[in-house]
């Protein structure tokens, strides 16, 4: 906001308001705040990220993948933001996607309803005619599984495997997810895989095992993948499942923050889960490379 001038031009505030400091005009308003967390450290994931949410294609024109995405701006550890005013007309939902370039965390993708430059604004209406909208009720907070390039600390327990179809050219599932169970079927932990359907499943603890616990042990892993795409064009990430996400209540709800979808443990539509676990033998305190898991689903 800015002390108010003559008036507001072409491309300028959308209102003035009055505050303690008198009148000032707004010159944008929050539609998201987008904040990743690792999903091992529950810390900001970063730096280095890539988010953005997806344009909608221009009819008759072939969109490459340098059009396909605009980038959200990045404020540090607020997280990366997107504002109605400079993003101009915003649809009703978007299609957010975060990468990352050095592969330590897997892509995502999300649909996110926004609240509308009225419902944000109309409190500053006099009489208001519409709530405030809270900040953390337009904020995005998924959770990053680790990926290939994931800096894994010292004495961590985990596996590096490659999740494939089940044909003689053992060929690779895009975006596999995995679950892990231990002795008990107790869940240990759960991954996202990549596009070259490499996984890396890190865990805590051993599950119900008594102490002193073995230093290798059995796990069972469930694959859930997607069909396969034909054709996914200029953009890699198109065949990347868009989760989701049901708009916050204002203020928000704890589940609206933090839920399975977010947190990348809820199998997306479209994913079918293999016939069979398959097993797989764990070190503890270290991070083996395992043989390919086929994922079979027939």
């Amino acid at each position: 906001m800015t002390p108010a001038a003559d008036g507001p031009g072409p491309g300028g505030p959308d209102r003035r308001i009055t505050v303690e400091a008198g009148v000032v005009d707004v010159l944008h308003r929050l539609a998201l705040a987008v904040r990743p967390l690792d999903a091992r450290s529950r810390a900001a994931a970063g730096p280095g990220l890539r988010v953005g949410f997806e344009n909608r294609p221009v009819p008759g024109r072939r969109q490459g993948g340098e059009d396909l995405v605009r980038s959200l701006e990045g404020h540090g550890a607020t997280g990366f933001v997107l504002r109605h005013e400079t993003a101009g007309g915003l649809p009703a939902a978007v299609t957010v996607r975060v990468d990352d370039p050095a592969r330590r965390w897997i892509p995502r993708r999300f649909s996110v309803p926004l609240w509308t430059r009225a419902e944000v604004s109309g409190s500053d209406d006099r009489p208001p005619t519409a709530p405030h909208v809270r900040a953390d009720a337009r904020l995005l907070v998924p959770w990053l599984l680790p990926g290939p390039g994931y800096p894994v600390p010292q004495g961590t327990t985990g596996l590096r495997f490659r999740v494939i179809r089940p044909d003689t050219a053992g060929t690779p599932v895009r975006w596999p997810r995995v679950d892990a169970f231990g002795p008990g079927g107790v869940p240990l932990g759960w991954a996202h895989g990549d596009e070259h359907g490499q996984v890396l499943l890190l865990i805590d603890g051993v599950g119900v095992l008594p102490y002193p616990a073995p230093s290798r042990f059995a796990v069972a892993l469930r694959t859930h993948a997607p069909d396969p795409l034909a054709d996914r064009q200029a953009d890699p990430l198109a065949d990347l499942v868009a989760e989701p996400i049901v708009r916050s209540a204002n203020p928000p709800r704890p589940q609206d923050l933090d839920n399975e979808v977010l947190r990348g443990t809820a199998r997306p539509a479209g994913y079918r889960t293999a016939v069979a676990d398959t097993v797989r033998t764990l070190t503890v305190g270290q991070v083996v490379h395992a043989a390919d898991l086929p994922h079979s689903t027939a």
